[in-house]
């Protein structure tokens, strides 16, 4: 994993134009290096928010999760993005790897599960 603390996005706009920069994972889509970018999360009224940008080479997707808590609002903003990166795999027939493997390293909800059989996490 990457961890950077300032760059900038594919459209010009700085991480410094929104949330935080958490944590970032560099993915390969079609042998090419993308960026899957979380920022911290966020109290958003009772709950939070946690926002990601998956920085394709076509176009940038910025999208977002909620939780109760930091933690959840987190873990289900990446398997948000890992459902994500698997449809770009399974539906829009790009190769995606992480480390040279098909399993991306993400949480994943079981209800996709048989998108990504080998994932461990």
């Amino acid at each position: 994993m990457y961890f950077y603390a300032t760059g900038n996005l594919s459209s010009g706009r700085s991480f410094e134009d929104m949330e935080e920069l958490f944590i970032v994972r560099v993915f390969q889509v079609e042998c090419r290096d993308v960026d899957c970018k979380f920022f911290q999360p966020q109290e958003f009224g009772d709950d939070y928010i946690c926002r990601y940008i998956i920085d394709f080479p076509d176009k940038p997707n910025v999208s977002q999760g909620y939780g109760v808590d930091a933690v959840q609002a987190l873990l289900l903003t990446m398997e948000k993005a890992h459902v994500e990166l698997l449809f770009a795999r399974n539906k829009m027939e790009r190769r995606v790897e992480w480390l040279e493997q098909e399993n991306l390293g993400l949480p994943l909800d079981e209800v996709v599960r048989e998108w990504s059989p080998n994932n461990s996490y």
